[in-house]
């Protein structure tokens, strides 16, 4: 899939009912492992976020239509890391729209916010994530086994981080 042109912008208060959508898909309930949310709880989550300091950012495609949300959270300056986290609409999945935006993000981490690490966690289950995860430079550094619970089964949870000194060594 080639990789598609995108930009980040400030994540709006109009966006959640999209996020909300994207977030009841089954297929992110089933990599998240969790119950489908109310329009309430999805707002509630946003409003938290931004209270921790989260950097939130929507993800626009060439038609500046709203594909995704990327966001840094548990930001510690004092440690030089945040997590990372990002979710695409449904129909967006697949196509070539995740690297460009993590790259961007990450680039924001690194560069802007003077972070050493960026980190992220994802169920053992998403390989087609933690493909993309190690093509842009993350290294896993741990397996949680058994670690999340989602439809009657247990998954492991692998924990992946990516250095700024690493960081472009990968692209080149």
């Amino acid at each position: 899939m080639p990789e598609q042109t995108i930009h980040l912008r400030p994540f709006e208060t109009e966006d959640i009912k999209e996020l909300h959508r994207w977030s009841n898909d089954p297929v992110s309930l089933l990599m998240v492992g969790r119950v489908p949310q109310t329009y309430e709880q999805t707002a509630q989550h946003v409003e938290k976020k931004r209270k921790n300091g989260d950097i939130l950012l929507a993800i626009e495609n060439e038609q500046n239509r709203l594909v995704g949300w990327i966001f840094l959270k548990d930001i510690e300056h004092e440690h030089g890391r945040a997590g990372i986290g990002i979710l695409l609409a449904p129909e967006a999945r697949g196509q070539g729209y995740g690297k460009p935006a993590m790259e961007q993000m990450i680039d924001l981490g690194f560069y802007q916010l003077r972070l050493n690490k960026i980190y992220l966690t994802t169920r053992g289950t998403n390989e087609h994530a933690i493909a993309l995860y190690k093509k842009i430079g993350f290294v896993v550094e741990g397996q949680l086994r058994n670690h999340a619970y989602v439809n009657g089964q247990y998954y492991d949870t692998y924990f992946m981080g990516l250095l700024k000194s690493e960081w472009r060594q990968s692209l080149t």
